[in-house]
């Protein structure tokens, strides 16, 4: 089951340009695409005429065009035209969602559009900012999108999973803390005087013990960022992760993965860099199908929690305590 009042990325802003984009979202099949102007759309990949895929067409000025008989819809999913004849029948019409641009991301409100609010969408701010460089990369991954959020959720699997790149042994040991605010979860480790990985120490170019200090928010229904603080007696450096988290179906997921930094911004930095944060962002994705695996060999997702569990924790709380609000005021409009 899952949120539907959520915001949810969709795409990133630069796949809708002269082709619909086809993806499934929460079970449903949407079509995106871009209109002449530069507004977006996502309508339900069905023409109501001949059932043929909308993603199968091509945008058409302010509309998307069916491929079967060249049927033009809008953003609105208002049919504009039918080259077949003058008059358009009234229940030809496609179901939209309510969608919105920002920080390089369409996302997509899946549920009663009359709740969607383009200004809740999370405020990630350094993308684009000045002194701060970032890319991205979307993984579909072949596991439930809660054990894709909790790789971040909980990083004290760092130490054992990235050895070699990012990890440290003290992040197993050293415990973080977790609070809630509101529909907000946070949490963050402070860690004085350890000894940095190897992809850190190169980073920040750190020869002895620095501080690090990660701070975690996570937002509903799964959008995740991690500032991570690097600094010593002569530099400080600063690394952003965000994961947003965008379930497909009940076994897959849509994971939009994005590394921001304030240091190493010379262009010939870029490729090493990359080649580094690919290498821990695979780390992170292979494992997940392996989990998935695991639950569907026996049956059901069971978990014994540890101490490190406390922040997915509170992020499952929120989400079921949302489901049953969700859940609560469709029984009321049905009644």
């Amino acid at each position: 089951m899952f949120l539907r009042n959520q915001w949810y990325a969709a795409a990133f802003s630069r796949e809708l340009a002269e082709k619909p984009l086809a993806r499934t979202i929460l079970g449903e099949p949407v079509v995106l695409f871009r209109t002449e102007t530069g507004k977006i759309g996502a309508l339900e990949d069905r023409c109501p005429h001949r059932s043929a895929p909308l993603s199968a067409g091509k945008c058409a000025g302010e509309a998307i065009a069916c491929g079967y008989h060249g049927i033009h819809f809008d953003a609105s999913g208002a049919c504009v035209l039918i080259p077949h004849q003058p008059n358009i029948p009234p229940r030809l019409r496609v179901r939209a969602y309510p969608v919105a641009e920002r920080w390089g991301w369409a996302w997509i409100w899946m549920g009663d559009p009359a709740a969607a609010n383009p200004e809740t969408i999370p405020d990630y701010w350094w993308f684009g900012a000045a002194d701060w460089q970032s890319f991205e990369r979307l993984y579909k991954v072949e596991a439930h999108w809660e054990l894709c959020a909790d790789n971040l959720l909980d990083l004290s699997h760092t130490p054992f999973l990235h050895p070699t790149t990012v990890g440290i042994p003290e992040m197993a040991t050293i415990p973080l803390r977790t609070w809630v605010e509101g529909n907000t979860v946070f949490q963050q480790r402070v860690m004085k005087q350890v000894t940095p990985s190897p992809f850190v120490a190169e980073w920040g170019g750190f020869k002895g013990k620095i501080d690090r200090v990660a701070t975690l928010t996570w937002l509903p229904a799964s959008n995740i960022s991690v500032e991570m603080i690097y600094e010593d007696a002569a530099t400080k450096i600063a690394l952003r992760l965000t994961q947003l988290v965008t379930p497909e179906s009940e076994r897959t997921t849509h994971v939009f993965f994005a590394w921001s930094r304030n240091f190493m911004l010379r262009p010939e930095n870029e490729p090493r860099f990359r080649e580094q944060s690919y290498k821990v962002m695979d780390e992170d994705i292979s494992f997940m199908p392996l989990q998935q695996a695991c639950v569907e060999r026996f049956g059901q997702f069971r978990t014994i929690p540890i101490n490190a569990d406390a922040t997915l924790i509170e992020a499952r709380k929120v989400v079921q305590r949302l489901l049953r609000e969700e859940q609560g005021a469709a029984a009321k409009l049905s009644a």
